[in-house]
């Protein structure tokens, strides 16, 4: 790890040893900043589409899937099995688990730090320090249980492009089969983007309609209308919020439960290997770990 980046907003590693992104108040910073980082991303070279091979593997257990089917059915009161069997659309479904997750646990720093960080130690983490967790812990959780019901979803590390701004943020994208692409999902912001036909946009999406000059939809999600979000100021936050945000990614290139770890308690396993940033040519951050893989191509690394 090279240094540990501050900033108004969120504190975070962003080098992926340490996987965190820790949100804190807001201030002016992101909005006083939107129309300059809106240009970086217009600005950015052109990712080189179809010049990279990125093979993604689906490792879910389906052993562990029905311990976390069982255990939140037990614990929280959650029937994912019932869930599952729903005539509910992948998205609706989906929208389900993000607003279960944002209404158990709020938005904070976390208190404690955890060595295994999959859905079930996650939750009792949550029980223990009712003051919640952050945007990565709450996205891994929300995966977990996505993938438990058969819902394939990644959480991406979405970045911005000065390395001296050491505020990210992690969210869940949704494989949706019915509309044949992925989309946005945010508990810990309780939020979701929609475009112009009114579905809900995946990342890249969402970038190319910023390339583009096209506005996108802020959302809530259901239960969260008088969040802060939702007020006018909150809308328009999170609009700039997503301006600075998507310049580059980073994520796992696999499916799995149990990615996230603390790797100076435990060396053997190797799911670090799996990582990848996708950057716009030419693009060079110090905080990017060389070791790992990272392209050019966001048709490979935006691949189902």
């Amino acid at each position: 790890m090279k240094r540990l980046l501050k900033s108004v907003f969120c504190k975070t590693a962003v080098a992926v040893f340490l996987f965190a992104c820790v949100s804190c108040a807001s201030t002016n910073y992101i909005e006083k900043n939107y129309s300059k980082n809106v240009e970086l991303i217009k600005s950015s070279a052109p990712y080189k589409t179809g010049t990279a091979e990125l093979e993604k593997e689906y490792q879910v257990d389906p052993e562990i899937a029905g311990q976390i089917r069982q255990y939140f059915k037990d614990n929280a009161g959650l029937d994912l099995d019932a869930l599952a069997a729903s005539d509910k659309s992948t998205w609706e479904k989906s929208v389900e688990l993000a607003v279960f997750v944002a209404k158990n646990i709020p938005h904070d720093n976390q208190k404690e730090p955890l060595n295994d960080r999959n859905a079930i130690a996650l939750w009792e983490y949550s029980r223990r320090v009712p003051t919640g967790f952050n945007c990565r812990w709450h996205a891994t959780l929300l995966s977990e249980l996505l993938l438990s019901i058969g819902i394939r979803n990644s959480f991406v590390t979405c970045l911005p492009y000065d390395e001296k701004d050491g505020d990210c943020h992690v969210v869940n994208v949704v494989w949706l089969p019915e509309l044949n692409k992925w989309a946005m999902i945010d508990s810990d912001m309780v939020e979701y983007v929609t475009g112009q036909e009114g579905l809900p946009l995946s990342l890249q999406e969402m970038r190319e309609y910023i390339r583009n000059d096209i506005p996108f939809t802020v959302n809530v999600l259901p239960g969260f209308e008088d969040s802060w979000v939702a007020a006018p100021g909150g809308i328009e936050y999170m609009q700039a919020y997503w301006a600075k945000n998507l310049y580059w990614f980073s994520t796992y290139k696999i499916y799995a439960f149990n990615l996230e770890y603390d790797r100076n308690e435990d060396r053997t396993r190797t799911f670090y290997n799996d990582y990848v940033y996708l950057v716009p040519p030419g693009f060079e951050n110090s905080d990017m770990d060389k070791s790992v893989t990272w392209i050019n191509d966001d048709s490979a690394f935006w691949s189902y």
